[in-house]
């Protein structure tokens, strides 16, 4: 889990994650990933999705009981935004 957190910190910090939609009710990222592909992560009735191979095989079993690296980069995202309020 520390490896993809910590991926995800460095996705966040060289700007990789951009907003597509953010409300209390329905947010949604852009994660541009370390190999040139964007994936899209999202948050709806308090559940985090990404749609990358590496979260979609790992969480089939039990939905969002993974955190992948874009999940982790749109995490930091959403507290930068919180602590701007």
């Amino acid at each position: 889990m520390g490896n993809r957190m910590n991926e995800g910190f460095k996705l966040y910090m060289e700007g990789n994650v951009e907003i597509e939609l953010f409300d209390d009710d329905l947010m949604i990222f852009s994660v541009h990933g370390s190999k040139n592909d964007t994936y899209q992560v999202s948050m709806n009735e308090n559940m985090w999705l990404c749609d990358c191979d590496d979260y979609q095989y790992r969480s089939e079993k039990e939905p969002g009981s993974f955190v992948c690296k874009h999940l982790w980069a749109a995490f930091f995202k959403v507290a930068e935004l919180k602590n701007e309020d």
